[in-house]
């Protein structure tokens, strides 16, 4: 039986390899893919470095996989903001 996959992320390959490690440590499998060096193996390239990765997930994990995400986000939204008050 095939399972749905979610889009879970989309951006740069150093955050996707930082969620996707998220993922594996949570027991969460996904799908990562990377455009930039699928593009660059077939001879071409078209993706944005800043939008290369998209991680996939089956929609039973979504759930689990969002939250984490969303954690993620938030922790690095913490930290940029604490970057902008040391700043001033």
């Amino acid at each position: 039986m095939e399972k749905d996959l979610i889009n879970l992320f989309v951006g740069s390959d150093i955050e996707a390899s930082y969620i996707a490690s998220l993922l594996e440590e949570n027991g969460i499998p996904y799908i990562l893919r990377n455009t930039m060096n699928e593009g660059l193996v077939a001879g071409w390239a078209s993706a944005s470095p800043d939008s290369s990765c998209t991680i996939l997930v089956e929609s039973d994990s979504f759930d689990k996989a969002k939250s984490l995400l969303n954690t993620y986000n938030d922790t690095m939204s913490q930290s940029e903001s604490n970057l902008d008050e040391d700043k001033h």
